[in-house]
């Protein structure tokens, strides 16, 4: 087998941070995994006879290392963008719903402190009759709770839910992209190492 033939099959062990579910710490996988196959590189040299010099080998690494880098920072910052942005929505329904919240917040109070005035009546009749009053002066307050909290749930249910998808098709977006674009880096790697490509002068990033 020839050093060419082999270099696709190098390309394929490398690991992809991008099929993780979230940005990960990559840097120390990507400087790893390039010593390797620098060094996996430079013994196919020595031993089948180098497509590259040993110079041109190190640039095609340098570039690789620099552009790996560099698209997964974009990823990084896609993903965190897409968090960022589901939370800020969700955080906003909460301001929204905050008056209604307090409204039955009191409601609630009023109802406790009602219930709460009969505890102190020792006599079992009275205090039934105490308890039965209170509902039933209350029952306008306690139905519209019960309404409102079931309303106000559903509608945020709703919202929750929209705000989930919307973020789960940014984050898979930004993990395809940086898939692809991490394919295109390592196609670039292999033609370099083969000498049918240059990475360009100075490119550092995207």
């Amino acid at each position: 087998m020839t050093a060419k033939s082999l270099l696709p099959l190098l390309m394929a062990t490398i690991v992809s941070t991008a099929l993780a579910q979230s940005p990960v710490d990559w840097q120390p996988l990507l400087d790893q995994q390039n010593l390797v196959l620098r060094q996996v590189v430079r013994t196919l040299q020595l031993t089948r006879g180098g497509l590259i010099g040993a110079e041109e080998t190190d640039a095609c690494f340098d570039w690789y290392l620099n552009n790996q880098t560099a698209i997964n920072e974009v990823y990084y910052k896609d993903y965190n963008d897409c968090k960022n942005t589901a939370t800020a929505a969700k955080t906003l329904l909460s301001k929204q719903s905050a008056l209604e919240r307090e409204d039955l917040l009191d409601d609630g109070h009023s109802l406790c402190s009602a219930l709460g005035a009969c505890e102190s009546i020792s006599d079992s009749l009275e205090f039934f009759q105490c308890y039965n009053k209170m509902s039933s002066n209350n029952s306008p307050q306690l139905l519209n709770i019960t309404v409102t909290s079931e309303r106000i749930a559903d509608k945020l249910t709703i919202s929750y839910r929209a705000i989930n998808d919307t973020e789960r098709v940014c984050t898979t977006e930004a993990r395809v992209k940086n898939v692809n674009d991490l394919s295109i880096s390592r196609t670039n790697l292999n033609n370099c190492l083969n000498g049918d490509w240059n990475p360009p002068r100075g490119a550092r990033k995207l």
